[in-house]
Formats: C-alpha cells, sequence, structure tokens
C-alpha cells in the first residue's frame, strides 16, 4: 500500500503549483463571472483591462498543466505495466481468478486521460491565442469551452483515481482469501 499512495501524490513542488494554479483560477473565475445574458459592460472593461495579467496567469496555469499531466500520465503507466497486468498474468498462471475488468477500465479511462488532455489543450491555445483586451466577449466564450474540458478532465482523473482504488482493495481482498 505505501509504495502505491507514495506514487500517486504528487510531489510538494507540484503541489505548489497547483496552489498558485487554484489562486489564479478563483481570481480569473471571480473576475469573469458572468450573467446568463452575456458579459455586462463592467466585466468586458475588466477583461480588457487585465487582459495581459489574465494571460500571464493561463501561461502559468498551462505550464501547471504540462508538468501535472507528465506527472499523471507516469503514474497511470506505471500502475498498468508494474502492478495491474503483473498481478492479473501471474493470477492466470496460478490458476486464479483474474481481475480483468479493473485492467480493461482502467486501460480505456487512461486512453480517454490521454485525448481529453491534447483537446483541453488544443482549446487552451485556441483561448491563448484570443486577443482579450480587443475582443473580450470571444475571450470569455473560449474561456468556458476550455473550463468544461477542464471539468471533463478532471473527472476522467478522478475516475483513473477511484479504479486504482478499487484495484488495491481487490488485492487486499485477494490476498486475505490465500
Amino acid at each position: 500500500m505505501g509504495f502505491i499512495v507514495r506514487l500517486l501524490l504528487f510531489p510538494l513542488k507540484v503541489i505548489k503549483w497547483l496552489i498558485l494554479v487554484i489562486v489564479c483560477s478563483i481570481a480569473i473565475s471571480v473576475l469573469l463571472s458572468t450573467p446568463a445574458d452575456g458579459l455586462s459592460e463592467e466585466q468586458r472593461g475588466a477583461i480588457s483591462q487585465n487582459c495581459s495579467t489574465i494571460k500571464q496567469s493561463l501561461s502559468q496555469l498551462q505550464r501547471v498543466d504540462t508538468k501535472t499531466r507528465n506527472y499523471l500520465g507516469t503514474t497511470y503507466e506505471t500502475l498498468v505495466n508494474k502492478f495491474i497486468v503483473p498481478l492479473n498474468l501471474r493470477l492466470v498462471k496460478n490458476n486464479r481468478a483474474t481481475l480483468p475488468h479493473i485492467q480493461s477500465d482502467f486501460s480505456l479511462k487512461q486512453s480517454e486521460f490521454r485525448s481529453t488532455y491534447t483537446e483541453y489543450m488544443r482549446e487552451m491555445e485556441v483561448l491563448m491565442g484570443r486577443d482579450c483586451q480587443k475582443l473580450p466577449d470571444e475571450f470569455y466564450e473560449q474561456l468556458e469551452v476550455v473550463r468544461k474540458k477542464r471539468s471533463s478532465l478532471r473527472k476522467i482523473t478522478q475516475e483513473l483515481a477511484q479504479l486504482a482504488e478499487e484495484q488495491y482493495a481487490s488485492v487486499l481482498d485477494l490476498r486475505q482469501k490465500l
């Protein structure tokens, strides 16, 4: 358990960056919260005035997201290649019941994570290319697209964490049965 838990925990450096990203995200979302009928003139003005700060925060978020994606991708690969697959192979060799549903579900979610992250970064690049000073409405619309993609990505990482927990619980259960 200790190794898997340590493997899943973020290094302190990444946590520091995540805190910075969360603070910047909160500031951006408060600044850019919009009513259902679109941006008010005050919000447009705030976006235009703070465009360089917003872009800088988004750039930092993009860098942190890249590091986080690399860390999570490596962690997911390690879980599959060093724990899930070898355990199932060992169970097959010993004529024991395997845990194929977790392996296939994890692999599918891992693939979904990769593709969703790629889509998210493409949308983020489009957002970074928008001129928030001259076109705050278009910028905000793209920001909403990015937020939805980021939310989808978060959901997938939560599902992968849940699958890892299921794998761990199954291993503990299997251990008790042996």
